[in-house]
């Protein structure tokens, strides 16, 4: 039996169909992938900003110290 120019017009369309059902499933994997480098990366970033954040708060904490000694000092010499 003999196809007819629509069973053929069928067939590439259901192909495209398939083919952009596929593209799509790959892009979306794609973006997944950089989602999660991107998550990794702003990760450690984000932890070696903790990191700083806290040398920076201990070293305030430890002049804000020495400042209070030196002040109730001088208000004692008054």
């Amino acid at each position: 039996m003999a196809r007819s120019p629509i069973d053929d017009v069928a067939d590439a369309a259901k192909d495209a169909a398939y083919v952009s059902l596929g593209l799509g499933v790959l892009a979306f994997q794609r973006l997944q992938v950089r989602r999660n480098e991107l998550h990794k990366a702003l990760s450690s970033q984000t932890g070696e900003a903790l990191g700083t954040l806290d040398a920076v708060s201990t070293l305030v904490g430890e002049r804000l110290k020495m400042l209070e000694e030196r002040l109730g000092a001088a208000l004692e010499h008054r």
